[in-house]
């Protein structure tokens, strides 16, 4: 390739774009916005509408440090994330409000069991896209998540940790 030029953008991996497509179809391409720069990351959260008191459910996605400042808004199809994170928090975080509402036409992506920990429970989608950590919410409780289910289910569990 090198006799054709040099990359701009070498973390840019176009195979990539269907699995970044899969969430921004989810959740209708809702806009996030970046909270902070730590260890090398990037963090872009947007909070979904909530009726709890003391916890609040956000929309994560990480990405290697980028060049926005803190407070910048960016629209999910515009981030290229490392992983994706739907999370039931404690505390308010400075960001936008981005509704969360599932598009129930997307695709449905089945997933797997991968593994079991008394911290989480893995699984793979069928077509190896995805993997897929659901949080435990109960301590030492290896079964809380059944051995198969779909993303959007993972999704709307508030616990989930997506990565490609």
């Amino acid at each position: 390739m090198l006799k054709f030029g040099h990359t701009f953008d070498e973390t840019y991996q176009p195979f990539n774009d269907e699995k970044y497509n899969v969430l921004v179809n989810i959740y209708n391409d809702p806009e996030l916005t970046k909270v902070k720069e730590e260890n090398g990351n990037s963090t872009y959260m947007g909070t979904t509408m909530c009726m709890l008191i003391n916890e609040c459910r956000y929309l994560v996605a990480t990405v290697q440090n980028d060049i926005n400042i803190v407070g910048t808004n960016k629209k999910l199809s515009e981030i290229q994330w490392t992983n994706f994170q739907t999370r039931t928090l404690k505390g308010k975080f400075d960001c936008n409000v981005c509704g969360g509402a599932i598009n129930r036409d997307a695709k449905t992506i089945r997933l797997v069991l991968l593994k079991r920990t008394n911290n989480y429970t893995q699984y793979e989608s069928v077509d190896k896209m995805f993997k897929v950590s659901l949080l435990h919410t109960r301590k030492d409780n290896l079964y809380e998540y059944p051995n198969e289910g779909d993303l959007i289910s993972a999704l709307e569990m508030y616990q989930t940790i997506v990565s490609i």
